[in-house]
């Protein structure tokens, strides 16, 4: 039977940064889920406590999450 407890994989920084991070998991079968504080949204907060975003993932898929988010995370750093 497959697990489908929820893990965290990664905090985002702001509602953009989550979304971006949470189409790329998609488009590798995952479906992650996103948890955040609704005042960082209304406020466009995304380096501060209340802006940040987690992301949740089911434990099966959490190995090659955190694979792809590493990833992801290198060409982000690459690119500035």
């Amino acid at each position: 039977m497959e697990n489908n407890k929820q893990k965290l994989v990664w905090i985002a920084q702001g509602y953009l940064d989550a979304q971006i991070k949470k189409n790329y998991l998609n488009s590798y079968g995952i479906e992650p889920i996103l948890y955040e504080e609704s005042l960082g949204t209304l406020y466009g907060l995304t380096n501060t406590p209340l802006g940040e975003v987690e992301i949740f993932v089911k434990s099966s898929d959490f190995e090659k999450a955190q694979v792809l988010l590493r990833e992801i995370t290198v060409y982000e750093d690459d690119t500035e």
